[in-house]
């Protein structure tokens, strides 16, 4: 007996049923703004994380390689490619840095910031410890040693950078590479202080402190302005009897060392500083010539940084204080014709009005 089906000619065989009429179809829609994102944004999202999280791990192998790559050229015999590598460290540096500020979540297990690494640190000390030596610098030369200083100065690696650093400060270096090499050690020393950790370092304090009495003003208001970076008794010592130094900046950035230390005892010096400002009359359409915009760049720097320190020190200061301050600034104002510097002069001034009430 075999099975038996129905022929498609066979009478019994259904009936193909005709499509559906119109009118009995239900009414188009547009597609709802939940549709779309199911069909097209939430897509699109993850693909975005998959490619995102792809990026980060090639990004993250190509800032290794590239590092990797900068410091085995920074000894390279070509000093176009030498150049060229110590340029990209710094610049990484940099950017690793502003990271490093920005991060909120603790580095992973094995990973060191690039300020920390010693292979980075070492190419750089290397370089700069070659150009220091030399007995004359060209211009170019001159240049590299300023850039080189800098980079060192985005360093933590103090085992490397603060030796080549405090060699550039000994006394057969000239003062060139003495004013460089204290650049840097001022920028790792601001940092560490603006942690709240300063550099404690013994031996760098002594070659500090025996510097701030070198006979040269652009060295003692350097250390002037380092040692208030690095408080320690002695240093604070040596601080507060450089108020009293001949050179006007040394006097001002030892006052700025105390204002940065919660201190008042150079507020004198700055009350000086708005008084001769009436005298200076700071116009930088009156300038002309080399040794005119020297002498305007440092009264400048003087005046700012003195506002900067009293801002800073407004909360401490008497009614007394505040008021002379106000009467002194109105004339400084007065005679100032420097907007930046009249602006930054207005702000203290409304500062210290608004302290008082």
């Amino acid at each position: 007996m075999s099975d038996s089906y129905p022929s498609a000619a066979s009478e019994d065989a259904p009936k193909p049923q005709s499509g559906p009429r119109v009118e009995d179809l239900p009414p188009v829609e547009p597609p709802s703004a939940g549709f779309i994102v199911q069909l097209f944004v939430v897509p699109a999202i993850i693909v975005l994380a998959v490619c995102g999280v792809y990026f980060l791990f090639a990004r993250a192998a190509s800032t290794e390689h590239d590092w990797r790559q900068l410091v085995a050229d920074v000894k390279s015999e070509n000093p176009h490619v030498r150049w060229r590598a110590a340029l990209g460290l710094a610049q990484a540096l940099e950017a690793d840095g502003r990271r490093q500020a920005n991060r909120t979540e603790p580095l992973e297990a094995g990973v060191v910031p690039l300020a920390e690494n010693k292979e980075v640190a070492e190419a750089l000390a290397e370089m700069y410890g070659d150009l220091i030596q030399l007995e004359s610098a060209s211009d170019e030369q001159a240049n590299q040693i300023d850039f080189l200083s800098k980079a060192l100065g985005l360093v933590d690696v103090d085992d490397v950078s603060l030796p080549i650093l405090r060699d550039g400060l000994s006394e057969e270096r000239s003062e060139e590479v003495q004013r460089h090499s204290m650049t840097g050690l001022v920028m790792i020393a601001g940092r560490r202080f603006e942690k709240g950790t300063p550099l404690e370092n013994a031996e760098l304090e002594r070659q500090i402190l025996g510097l701030s009495r070198e006979p040269k003003p652009l060295v003692r208001h350097q250390t002037a302005f380092l040692l208030g970076l690095m408080p320690s008794d002695a240093a604070l010592e040596r601080i507060h009897e450089l108020l009293d130094d001949g050179d006007q900046i040394t006097q001002v950035n030892a006052a700025v060392a105390l204002a940065r230390n919660d201190s008042l005892d150079g507020l004198s010096v700055f009350q000086d500083v708005l008084s001769d400002a009436v005298d200076w009359k700071l116009d930088p359409a009156q300038v002309e010539g080399e040794e005119q915009q020297n002498a305007y760049f440092e009264r400048g720097l003087m005046l700012d940084n003195s506002v900067r320190a009293l801002t800073q020190l407004a909360p401490k200061l008497s009614d007394e204080q505040k008021a002379s301050l106000v009467k002194a600034l109105d004339a400084a104002i007065a005679s100032t014709e420097d907007d930046t510097l009249t602006s930054s002069m207005k702000n203290l001034k409304y500062e210290l009005q608004q302290e008082k009430s």
